[in-house]
């Protein structure tokens, strides 16, 4: 049995203050002690010089200015499937298997549950995360992604095709990494994967070509940066919200256009959480293990205990799950269809 397990299940006192229920995960992976996310900061750091004023920023600026001048009465309890229950990828949970790519899975859920969203459940497409994921070279890959806006940022460049979960002949291109290797699949496993090959061709039973299934995306925009790795970012996201509160940043968002991409780090307890509100094991023998993202949808309150509201990209028997309140990610990000009004 993993020691962190062992440690949660002596700290009752852990699981008690938020009614967390955890159960032992056989696929939790371990953290190794390098200096890989120092050398990958450093990286991130050096390579944001070359980036672009719109591979920077996006169009973060003008939107955030637009949200906040909205006049909106949000609600002590919100869950996105519940307002737009007819948008099939609101409910649809994704599996990334064995390959890095919670920023592609995310992303691609984002983007197909606002495009229903914004057309009034008119179109009911599912992004494919496999394009995203093989396209996308300035994105990441199987190796994970170090700018969360870079997703949003190609959808509105180059568009992007529909697609299926694994095992799916569903749409242009369905995701191709098979989940079997657990729930979530060992971090060995992301190492060992290599990212597709990038194929701008539909499946054969698929009914139309590639360039005619692309849907471009119209805005993509940063909600929340890190100050470690995205610091003129969230520098500049301050300075447009003049210091508006960050959660009612984010209720706005997700209220009036639909779910976002949120960022946070792993901590080896969070792959044994079962039901309740999580927040984080305030202990030393819990590591961080790596940046993950995943798809807030709502939040609410609990006998007095708020929380976030999310769906992971971890499949089914993952599902859905709940984060206190005050624990605000990291990055968050999101886009807009052109159906928007």
């Amino acid at each position: 049995m993993a020691p962190i397990f062992e440690i949660m299940l002596q700290k009752k006192d852990y699981a008690n203050s938020c009614k967390l229920k955890a159960k032992y995960n056989p696929f939790a992976s371990r953290a190794r002690a390098t200096d890989v996310d120092f050398d990958d900061m450093v990286r991130i750091a050096d390579s944001n010089r070359m980036l672009t004023k719109e591979q920077l920023y996006g169009d973060t600026l003008s939107h955030l200015t637009n949200l906040l001048s909205i006049s909106v009465k949000l609600p002590q309890n919100f869950d996105s499937r519940e307002k737009w229950p007819l948008c099939w990828s609101v409910h649809q949970v994704t599996n990334q298997g064995g390959c890095g790519s919670c920023w592609a899975m995310s992303a691609a859920s984002v983007i197909s549950d606002r495009i229903c969203i914004a057309s009034n459940y008119e179109k009911q497409y599912q992004i494919s995360a496999q394009d995203l994921t093989s396209c996308c070279t300035e994105c990441g890959g199987c190796q994970g992604s170090h700018w969360a806006l870079a997703p949003f940022t190609y959808w509105k460049k180059n568009g992007l095709v529909t697609g299926g979960n694994y095992g799916t002949f569903e749409g242009c291109k369905p995701y191709s990494i098979t989940p079997k290797c657990g729930s979530p699949c060992s971090t060995d496993y992301y190492e060992k994967k290599a990212t597709p090959k990038c194929e701008k061709k539909c499946q054969i039973l698929y009914g139309k070509t590639y360039n005619d299934d692309i849907i471009k995306g119209k805005k993509a925009y940063w909600l929340r940066g890190n100050n470690e790795t995205t610091p003129a970012v969230q520098t500049s996201i301050t300075q447009a919200i003049n210091n508006h509160d960050p959660i009612d940043l984010l209720k706005r968002e997700i209220f009036l256009y639909g779910p976002i991409q949120a960022c946070f780090t792993v901590q080896e307890d969070f792959q044994h959480y079962s039901s309740g509100i999580y927040h984080r094991f305030n202990n030393s023998d819990s590591k961080e293990l790596y940046g993950h993202c995943a798809k807030m949808i709502g939040w609410g309150n609990s006998n007095g205990t708020e929380y976030w509201l999310y769906m992971n990209t971890w499949g089914r028997e993952w599902g859905f799950f709940r984060i206190a309140l005050n624990e605000i990610p990291e990055e968050a990000i999101a886009g807009l269809p052109f159906y928007i009004n």
